[in-house]
């Protein structure tokens, strides 16, 4: 179990949501924070509530989809606080709608924000982490990794290969000294889906009664810190994810539970009436 106590924390994303209570808890563990966003208000109100709990904050509006400005995010980390002990890349987008329907501009910018944006942020830290023998990567994949929906395909896909490739860095990274933790939250009840309206009756009822069965940014970011902790390789977050996961290694089930969300979630194509006029 890791003793956190004066570690330097960088967290992306982190003016609300499951970043700023990831953010919280490794405030209160006493380490010194660096906080990300490209909302400045909002990221700055974020900073004021975690020094609230004593805790040292600095606070860069960063758009993780430049490269050159998470390059100079890293060396001003490296260069003014000694390097990073803990990378939190959680920043991300979400998308809703049928893969058809999904344009490749929007493709492009959740490939952007969802993908490049936290490789950006490994490739920019590892340097300074591998010459120090020491640090760790947290990704924040999905749980959609494990249940492929219908209307969040391009969402799904992106996070999939997110997952892939925090999970392949953890077995290539280790033999450094390095931790890579790949977490996959459940659906957490945050603004990822605010404005998210629904094509279909089901999809509209199940945005409505988010707040019931999601979970909370504050639990989410208690299991992420927990995770760290205790050094996990994989943190599964709910045991509903659990459920997908093993559902792929029969595939049948897999097709199945595919075969209801589409039923309930996917637009039906218009139907020609029949008779006569």
């Amino acid at each position: 179990m890791k003793d956190l106590h004066g570690k330097t924390v960088l967290v992306t994303g982190a003016a609300s949501g499951i970043g700023l209570c990831t953010a919280e808890e490794f405030a209160k563990a006493g380490t010194t924070l660096v906080l990300t966003d490209i909302q400045p208000e909002a990221l700055e109100r974020a900073a004021e509530r975690l020094r609230g709990c004593g805790a040292t904050v600095h606070t860069r509006v960063v758009d993780v989809t430049d490269r050159a400005q998470v390059d100079l995010l890293a060396k001003w980390v490296v260069d003014e606080l000694g390097g990073l002990d803990i990378l939190v890349n959680n920043a991300g987008i979400g998308h809703h709608g049928e893969l058809a329907d999904t344009t490749l501009d929007t493709w492009k910018k959740l490939m952007d924000v969802n993908f490049w944006g936290p490789l950006y942020h490994i490739y920019a830290f590892l340097p300074s982490m591998t010459a120090r023998g020491s640090g760790h990567i947290v990704n924040v994949s999905s749980g959609q990794a494990f249940f492929r929906m219908p209307t969040w395909g391009a969402y799904a896909a992106i996070k999939v290969a997110e997952g892939a490739f925090s999970e392949v860095l953890h077995f290539e990274l280790r033999g450094k000294g390095i931790r890579v933790t790949t977490v996959y939250p459940f659906l957490v009840n945050t603004p990822f889906y605010r404005g998210v309206e629904g094509g279909t009756w089901a999809d509209r009822l199940s945005m409505k009664l988010l707040p019931l069965y999601s979970m909370t940014p504050e639990k989410v970011g208690t299991i992420i810190f927990k995770a760290v902790v205790d050094d996990r390789r994989v943190e599964m977050v709910s045991a509903i994810n659990l459920l997908g996961f093993y559902a792929h290694l029969l595939p049948p089930l897999a097709a199945a539970m595919s075969e209801v969300a589409t039923y309930f979630l996917a637009r039906k194509p218009a139907r020609t009436a029949r008779g006569k006029e």
